[in-house]
């Protein structure tokens, strides 16, 4: 869906049950550039596939706004094409933890004997651990030919979190450091990885987006609503602050 002049919101893409994951893609007049590429080699072509029917002349890029496999997974088509995949440099991960994200998915299956036959796989066919090959840092430009976006580092749901902000549509690609609908992923983290996230989404809110595209859940359209979300993520981070635990366990 189209959200702005340049900006474009891929939503409701695949991922483990009750989630669902947002993906997105940015298109200038030389390039377009994708952020996340979903959980599978199917998210992935779907996002491909969008992103280059909105301008097919268009040199392709990929931004990872985190290491979490649900905005990663699908990599592997996009390097397969010689297409660059940038993240913040510790965006790394290895084949266990992606052998083990695979088995976690198929104990959801609610039925035994389709877990026994591992019916998880068919969401992981043609899928494999790709990770970014290019790396990027806070304030980094990426020139997209007549507009230009701005990478700002966001920790917190994990410590290689960024956000991609289009100063001139006034729209903010957070990835999963603000999230709507679902409660926000707090468990991997500790007390200081939540203050480290309420300092980011302070840090998100002074670029005074009019549009952020989440993580996961719905966009946020408009100040009143923005500021709406921004209040209910941080009460949640100051509770488990105050608790030491994630809302979640």
């Amino acid at each position: 869906m189209k959200i702005s002049e340049h900006c474009y919101i891929i939503s409701g893409l695949s991922v483990e049950p009750p989630w669902s994951v947002n993906s997105g893609f940015i298109v200038g007049k030389h390039a377009t550039l994708i952020v996340d590429t979903g959980s599978n080699y199917q998210s992935a072509q779907t996002i491909y596939g969008y992103a280059n029917c909105a301008k097919p002349d268009n040199r392709l890029m990929v931004v990872n706004t985190e290491p979490h496999f649900d905005h990663i997974g699908g990599n592997g088509l996009f390097r397969d094409k010689s297409i660059d995949v940038f993240a913040h440099p510790g965006v790394k991960r290895n084949t266990n933890e992606f052998y083990q994200n695979k088995l976690d998915f198929n104990s959801t299956i609610p039925n035994e004997v389709r877990r026994k036959n591992k019916e998880a796989e068919i969401f992981f066919f043609n899928t494999e651990l790709v990770n970014p090959n290019k790396t990027l840092s806070q304030n980094d430009v990426i020139d997209l030919g007549d507009i230009s976006v701005i990478v700002h580092e966001t920790p917190g749901h994990t410590p290689f979190n960024i956000s991609l902000f289009v100063s001139k549509d006034r729209v903010l690609y957070c990835g999963d450091c603000i999230v709507t609908g679902y409660i926000p992923n707090l468990e991997a983290g500790n007390s200081s990885d939540w203050i480290t996230w309420l300092h980011s989404i302070d840090r998100l809110e002074e670029l005074e987006p009019e549009v952020i595209v989440t993580g996961h859940g719905y966009s946020i359209v408009g100040s009143n609503n923005i500021n709406r979300e921004m209040v209910k993520i941080r009460k949640i981070l100051n509770k488990a602050i105050e608790d030491l635990r994630a809302p979640t366990i």
